[in-house]
């Protein structure tokens, strides 16, 4: 009952190489630099859009220099199985872009001395202003969008058929 009805020469082959292709260690690698080479006209515009302070403020006992959030711009390597590269503020290590997101949405004020409450909501009241958005990262990604979308059509496909010539 589980004879085949016909037999494909070179079949085992085949299967061998394709899943040598699947498993190959340098892939990731290769993919990794072109994502972020399709990524880097989008960090460029969002370079462009950042706003940049005039002047040093203080935040969580750190003096925070003017410029220090175009500085923190990069690529984010995403943790997932399948190769992912974020544009966005970078915080760890010598970055310090861990405020962009406040600077992107904006940020309730309160009034001086109010002990604020951890639920979503409740504090809408205490709240005496908004700083204004400047939603840098979505025109980046609104000026950028069709560029990247037809670059990493081409490279991934120039990629793939890179890999289809080395299994012959």
């Amino acid at each position: 009952m589980n004879n085949p009805l016909f037999d494909v020469e070179g079949f085992s082959e085949l299967k061998a190489k394709i899943s040598q292709l699947a498993n190959d260690k340098d892939k990731k690698r290769e993919v990794f630099i072109i994502l972020r080479q399709i990524a880097n006209p989008t960090l460029q515009a969002a370079r462009s859009f950042v706003p940049v302070s005039s002047k040093k403020h203080k935040a969580r006992g750190k003096l925070i220099e003017p410029g220090n959030l175009k500085k923190s711009l990069g690529y984010i390597t995403g943790k997932q199985e399948n190769p992912t590269i974020y544009v966005g503020t970078r915080a760890k290590g010598v970055n310090n872009g861990w405020y962009g997101h406040f600077v992107e949405r904006g940020v309730n004020k309160y009034r001086k001395g109010f002990k604020r409450k951890r639920k979503r909501g409740v504090n809408d009241h205490a709240s005496i202003g908004k700083t204004k958005a400047t939603p840098f990262m979505a025109m980046a990604y609104q000026a950028t969008s069709s560029q990247v979308t037809s670059e990493a059509k081409q490279k991934m496909a120039k990629f793939i058929q890179r890999r289809i010539d080395k299994l012959s």
